[in-house]
């Protein structure tokens, strides 16, 4: 769940009205959405990274379109995803779009392939195109559920070797906690929730340690969908990006 870009920030004081419980709000964060915009001010009028999202007219996410802000200032598409479903509506494979060099048109580079065990996705695996006539396995994730709800995500390097994987736990239904363990599977990281209202914070703590590394702040619009997201760094020596938001447009 926090694999997605993040920006990086220096900030350093949290309210004191966050709690580890879940308050009614949906903390919906894969609502259906058009627009997803990394800013570089509050106002986000010139945002400098776009994914603008297409659907079927059953609903199902068919297009991903990237794009990003040229020397020029204007938002060119940078590559594209198609996605492909059965006729049950599962989603069975993605792939990616991008410009290679002086060819023509658009380049098929990384694809995914999706299998299901009950109706819940259970593994994914990557590849990548290499000189456009050879597909290679680059590796996969394993998913695990208990009860309907994703407990935990594994992955696998292109000789399928273990070497990274999470595990969630909830309160109420909702994630409040990610253990990330490394190929030894000892932990290396873990992220704790917090909740205000439409307001969720996560915060990043090292295995035995309670200094606060760094902190992604999520709010959340009046249905409960993912409104807006930031990472804020605590922890000076790793604060070396440049502050920024994402916003949703639905």
């Amino acid at each position: 769940m926090l694999l997605g870009p993040l920006w990086l920030g220096c900030q350093s004081s949290e309210p004191s009205d966050f709690g580890i419980e879940p308050d009614f709000v949906a903390y919906e964060d894969e609502a259906p959405m058009l627009k997803k915009a990394f800013c570089d001010d509050a106002e986000c009028k010139d945002p400098s990274y776009e994914e603008r999202y297409t659907y079927t007219a059953e609903g199902k996410l068919s297009k991903v379109e990237s794009f990003s802000r040229t020397a020029t200032g204007i938002m060119e598409m940078q590559s594209y995803t198609d996605y492909f479903f059965e006729g049950n509506g599962l989603m069975t494979r993605k792939v990616q779009y991008g410009r290679h060099g002086a060819l023509p048109g658009w380049v098929a580079y990384y694809e995914s392939e999706f299998e299901y065990q009950d109706g819940l996705l259970k593994l994914e695996k990557t590849y990548f195109n290499r000189q456009l006539e050879e597909k290679v396995f680059t590796g996969a994730v394993e998913y695990e559920y208990e009860d309907g709800k994703k407990v935990g995500q594994k992955w696998m390097d292109d000789h399928d070797k273990f070497y990274r994987r999470v595990k969630y736990g909830y309160k109420n239904d909702v994630v409040n906690l990610e253990t990330w363990y490394d190929e030894k599977d000892n932990v290396i990281r873990i992220f704790e929730h917090k909740f205000s209202g439409n307001r969720r914070r996560i915060g990043e703590y090292l295995l035995n340690s309670t200094e606060l590394l760094a902190m992604i702040e999520k709010t959340y619009d009046t249905k409960g969908r993912l409104a807006t997201q930031e990472t804020k760094v605590h922890n000076p020596i790793l604060c070396s990006m440049t502050p920024g938001l994402i916003k949703y447009t639905y």
